[in-house]
């Protein structure tokens, strides 16, 4: 991985884990993440209409991968905001982040048929596997699969696989962009505010008709607006990151570093109690975290 592209993926896990505390702390509901999209997009858009000439010019197929991108981001949302209804940050951050690592590698080796994933690789992906089952644990000797059958968990394993889902999708539609001849910049920025407007095409009718929830109702102005930026900004960052990369597993590995960020803002500013497997668990996935980072 290069050190650009380093850089850029480690600025975004403190962005992410930013506006997660925000989720968190002030909103717990899918119209929340609406509006913040809504901002973000807005705040962003200057970028898009930097390359609109370009952007118009992009195959049919691009804009059908937008489109799933779009709804596996609207799912994201919806996992993690009900998920932190029901559970602490320091449980559904990490497990909302972590999985996806373990689907992503799968899921690129089922529609590419190969993979460049090498053996230290695959046990950087075991630890963080183990890793995550010990989060949900309060104690080993009191250890039950019912420890896992949870509303907590359920959602974030949600947000977990639709995080994997507009990852691929993401990165077959960046290569489109590029081999159109924008270069990394112009497409990852473009399609970062694309995005936010293919997600609020789902997330609105899923607010009205589905969940019932009322948009009239603004969520607090300054939290909405910061929750924005980051969050288009954390992905706009990941998304150039992206183009700079052969093997997408890598950028959705290492972007977990915000893992443990999470969890040191649930125990010091939301003061959220924090269990010994569970340090555990964390401890194997950063050092799962280590071996991504240096495998290349």
């Amino acid at each position: 991985m290069s050190t650009q592209a380093l850089i850029l993926v480690l600025i975004s896990a403190c962005l992410h884990a930013g506006w997660n505390l925000i989720g968190k702390r002030t909103a717990q509901t899918v119209r929340f993440y609406a509006w913040a999209m809504a901002a973000g997009g807005l705040m962003f858009s200057p970028l898009l209409f930097w390359v609109w000439p370009e952007v118009l010019r992009l195959p049919l197929s691009f804009w059908l991968l937008l489109l799933a991108s779009g709804l596996c981001q609207t799912l994201y949302l919806t996992g993690l905001a009900k998920a932190y209804r029901h559970g602490n940050l320091n449980l559904v951050y990490p497990l909302a982040r972590a999985l996806p690592v373990l689907i992503v590698p799968v899921a690129v080796l089922m529609v590419y048929g190969q993979s460049e994933l090498e053996q230290q690789d695959l046990l950087a992906l075991a630890l963080i596997f183990l890793g995550s089952l010990a989060l949900p644990l309060t104690r080993w000797r009191d250890w039950h699969w019912r420890d896992y059958l949870t509303p907590a968990i359920g959602w974030a394993l949600l947000a977990a696989c639709a995080t994997a889902g507009y990852s691929l999708f993401d990165s077959i539609a960046l290569q489109i962009m590029k081999q159109q001849g924008m270069s990394a910049f112009e497409a990852g920025s473009s399609f970062a505010v694309l995005q936010a407007g293919a997600c609020l095409v789902w997330m609105l009718p899923l607010i009205h008709f589905v969940l019932g929830e009322s948009l009239r109702a603004l969520p607090d102005r300054g939290w909405t607006l910061l929750a924005g930026f980051f969050i288009i900004g954390t992905y706009l960052l990941v998304l150039v990151s992206m183009t700079l990369v052969s093997e997408v597993s890598y950028i959705v590995a290492l972007r977990q570093i915000s893992i443990p960020l999470g969890v040191l803002i649930g125990l010091i500013w939301l003061k959220e109690p924090i269990s010994a497997p569970r340090l555990q668990g964390l401890a194997l996935m950063l050092t799962g975290l280590v071996l991504v980072a240096l495998g290349k």
